[in-house]
């Protein structure tokens, strides 16, 4: 009996299930499909692509994402064709700009149909509009010596566009057989030139340069532009004493009397005639070699405005003497006349003629009338040789003792103004700064006699050792950030002659020195 109600029981069940399953509707299939799989696309350009729907799809919504790490572009619908399935166009607009060779986007479709969804994609790269470049490479000399400076120039055009490509990245590669010795960055001016000044010093032979100029592709603007590169070659022949007049600056009132000049420079002179080497002559009515001499005009006639009076005189000396203007020069300089080449050097075309007492730090304590005053720059200097240059400055104390007992500077007033300027952390030095150009050799030469006056020893070159002074300018205070500076130790005349007026005028190390480096 229990068997026949269970199996009544189950066939009733049974029953009731199959009457169920009959009685529900069937869910339609339909399929999808995005086409194409894979597109290409130029940044800004548009595409169609087709999405198909198979199968009766009444009612089927569709909506799309557009996937990228960036700008996305934009999808709008171009045509709609629905009957026995559905066939959906859509444009798609690129992204005006894209910075990589190959901008990935993915548009996916997602169709929902009566409680479910399916998706499908397509995979855009999206590349940029690439303009051809072209790039010349020139330069004013093909030859040069060793410590001349040439001037090398690098023209960049679109050529589609035909203009100049502004604020654009050049590297200047420099080789010598095959081997990189150097590499410049330059950005091109609102005429797409870049320039660059080069020079060599120290060749021993007659040395090929090759020089290559670079635009890489850049895609990082609003126009993405193709490489180019251009070479030139140079010649660089090696320094002979003869080919750079040198130039011989005195100190702080080194020209007060001609004796003291006389013995400030003619020991020097004779040895640099000797070594075949031409000193620049400033008065060549005379016999012999006159020597360069400079004073301030008034109480407030600051360094500055004495750099610019002393590139003027160069100047006029190189024509007198049958050079150019712009001839290459090597400049051995002593004391504050140091300070004045490094002026030259570092603030060429500077406007000097006045001078600020209320500078707080913003540019610089020297102003002028609108026109430049310092004529002769680093383009022209080939080796700057300093020997007791106070480039860091002297105690402020040694003016009480040294200044007024020794050298009775106030017989001077005109002479004042500079003195102050030579004070260590002086407005002046501070707007100096405690580095020189590239774009000259700097060697530094300092004495140190074992005393220093109302100071104790410094280490301006940060290696550990400190030292004293030649007597009035502190051993170190020659030396400029990553530059070489030669330290004598002994004693003050007549016992030794590392002092500050012996070293430029009898002590014979330094002068080997000097005509070491004037040429290596």
């Amino acid at each position: 009996m229990r068997k026949k109600i269970f199996v009544i029981i189950l066939i009733f069940l049974i029953s009731i299930l199959l009457i169920l399953i009959l009685k529900s509707p069937s869910k339609e299939e339909i399929e999808i499909k995005l086409i194409p799989k894979t597109l290409y696309i130029e940044e800004g350009k548009n595409a169609t692509i087709t999405l198909i729907i198979e199968g009766n799809a009444t009612g089927a919504e569709v909506s799309w994402r557009i996937e990228a790490n960036g700008s996305t572009g934009k999808l709008e619908e171009k045509n709609d064709y629905r009957g026995n399935g559905i066939k959906l166009e859509m444009n798609y607009f690129a992204p005006d700009d894209v910075n990589e060779e190959e901008y990935k986007v993915r548009i996916v479709a997602i169709v929902r149909f009566k409680g479910y969804v399916k998706e499908d994609f397509v995979n855009l790269i999206i590349y940029p509009r690439i303009y051809e470049t072209e790039i010349g490479l020139f330069c004013n000399r093909d030859e040069i010596i060793a410590g001349e400076t040439c001037f090398l120039k690098a023209s960049l055009i679109s050529v589609e566009e035909k203009k100049p490509i502004e604020n654009a990245s050049i590297k200047f590669s420099f080789f010598i057989e095959e081997k990189k010795f150097m590499e410049k960055i330059v950005y091109t001016d609102k005429n797409g030139l870049a320039e660059l000044p080069f020079f060599l010093s120290n060749v021993n032979d007659t040395t090929e340069i090759e020089v290559f100029a670079e635009y890489k592709r850049n895609f990082s603007g609003y126009m993405d532009y193709e490489g180019s590169i251009a070479n030139k070659k140079i010649k660089i022949l090696p320094e002979k004493p003869g080919d750079f007049p040198v130039v011989l600056i005195h100190g702080w009132i080194g020209s007060i009397s001609s004796s003291l000049l006389n013995y400030t420079w003619w020991t020097l002179t004779q040895k640099l005639l000797e070594k075949g080497f031409k000193v620049l002559d400033f008065d060549i009515n005379k016999l012999g070699v006159q020597w360069l001499t400079y004073e301030p005009g008034w109480e407030e006639h600051h360094i500055s405005w004495i750099a610019g009076k002393v590139s003027q005189k160069i100047r006029d000396a190189l024509v007198l003497n049958g050079y150019p203007p712009n001839q290459t020069i090597d400049i051995v300089a002593h004391s504050m006349g140091g300070i004045i080449a490094r002026f030259m050097a570092e603030h060429y075309m500077a406007d000097v003629d006045y001078w600020n007492d209320s500078w707080s730090g913003d540019g610089y304590p020297w102003y002028g009338d609108g026109n430049p005053d310092v004529v002769v720059g680093p383009y022209q200097i080939d080796d700057l040789i300093v020997v007791g240059t106070p480039c860091h400055g002297i105690p402020p104390n040694i003016n009480e003792y040294f200044l007024k007992n020794i050298i009775k500077y106030t017989y001077f007033p005109w002479w004042v103004a500079q003195v102050p300027d030579m004070f260590y952390n002086s407005p002046f030095l501070k707007a100096m700064g405690y580095k020189t150009t590239d774009l000259i050799d700097y060697y530094a030469i300092g004495g140190d006699i074992g005393v220093i006056f109302g100071d104790f020893p410094r280490d301006f070159d940060n290696d550990g050792i400190a030292h004293y002074s030649d007597g009035l300018c502190p051993t170190e205070s020659p030396y400029l950030e990553g530059k070489p500076l030669y330290i004598l130790e002994g004693s003050a005349w007549p016992i030794g002659k590392e002092d500050h007026i012996s070293l430029i005028a009898i002590n014979e190390r330094v002068h080997d020195y000097i005509i070491e480096h004037l040429i290596n």
